[in-house]
C-alpha cells in the first residue's frame, strides 16, 4: 500500500506540472502554424553515445510520436541495454529491455511561418525487466580467508515516472532532430537487496531512486493529414 501511495503521489505532482505547462502553451496559440498530422519513427542515439563513454554498456532504443491533438503528442519508446564487466571484487552481467509511454505538450507559442519546431515538455511511465547475475564476488577479510561466492541469474523489475523537456525541429521535409533532458523517479521495485542492479535499462543507476538523463533523437514523420 505504501508503494502504491508513493507512486500515486509522484504521478499526481507530475501531472499537475504538466497541466500548468499546458495552460501556458495556450497563450498566443493562434500565432503558431499548424503541424502536419501523422506519426514518426525514430531512433534515440543516447545508447550509442553511452557506449562510447562506457565500454561496459551496450544499448539502443527506438521511438514514435503521434499527433493526438494540436500541440499534444503521444510518445512511446522501447529499447534494450546490456551491461557486462569484470572487476577484482566481482563479475556482473545484465541483459534487459524497457518500455516508456507518455504525452508531450508543445509550449512554443511563436514560430516562423512554414517552420515546424517544438519545445516539448512531457510526462511518461516507464518499466524495465532485466536478467542479471554475478558469476563471482569476493568479500575480503583481513583475518579469515576471503569469502568467494556467486549470485545466479534472476529477473528484476523496475518502474518509474519520468519528466522530460527539450527542443525538436524539422531540418528537412519530415525529418526531425531533437534533444531532451529527463528526470526519472523510481516508484516501484522488486530488486533483491543482495544484488541491486548496477544499471537499469532506460532508467539509470540502480542504486538511485532519482536519476537524470539525456536523449538525442532522429525521427521521420509519416503524415496522414496536413
Amino acid at each position: 500500500m505504501e508503494k502504491i501511495f508513493r507512486m500515486f503521489k509522484y504521478i499526481s505532482i507530475s501531472f499537475f506540472l504538466l497541466i500548468s505547462t499546458a495552460i501556458a502553451a495556450q497563450i498566443n496559440m493562434e500565432e503558431v502554424p499548424r503541424d502536419p498530422q501523422g506519426f514518426t519513427l525514430g531512433i534515440n542515439l543516447a545508447g550509442p553515445f553511452n557506449r562510447i563513454m562506457d565500454n561496459d554498456r551496450t544499448g539502443i532504443s527506438f521511438l514514435t510520436r503521434i499527433n493526438v491533438a494540436e500541440n499534444l503528442f503521444f510518445r512511446g519508446e522501447a529499447g534494450f541495454e546490456n551491461v557486462s564487466f569484470n572487476q577484482d571484487a566481482y563479475s556482473y552481467d545484465s541483459n534487459g529491455t524497457f518500455l516508456k509511454a507518455g504525452i508531450e505538450l508543445n509550449s512554443l507559442s511563436k514560430r516562423e511561418p512554414g517552420t515546424h519546431a517544438h519545445l516539448l515538455f512531457g510526462i511518461a511511465y516507464g518499466m524495465a525487466i532485466q536478467e542479471q547475475s554475478a558469476s563471482r564476488f569476493t568479500i575480503e577479510n583481513s583475518y579469515w580467508p576471503d569469502f568467494v561466492d556467486r549470485v545466479g541469474s534472476h529477473t528484476v523489475n523496475t518502474h518509474w515516472v519520468e519528466l522530460s523537456g527539450g527542443p525538436r525541429v524539422e531540418v528537412f521535409q519530415n525529418l526531425y532532430l531533437g534533444w531532451s533532458i529527463h528526470l526519472r523517479v523510481s516508484v516501484l521495485r522488486d530488486n533483491p537487496e543482495m544484488l541491486k542492479p548496477y544499471y537499469v535499462p532506460g532508467f539509470g543507476n540502480g542504486d538511485n531512486r532519482l536519476n537524470g538523463g539525456f536523449s538525442y533523437t532522429i525521427e521521420y514523420l509519416i503524415p496522414w493529414k496536413k
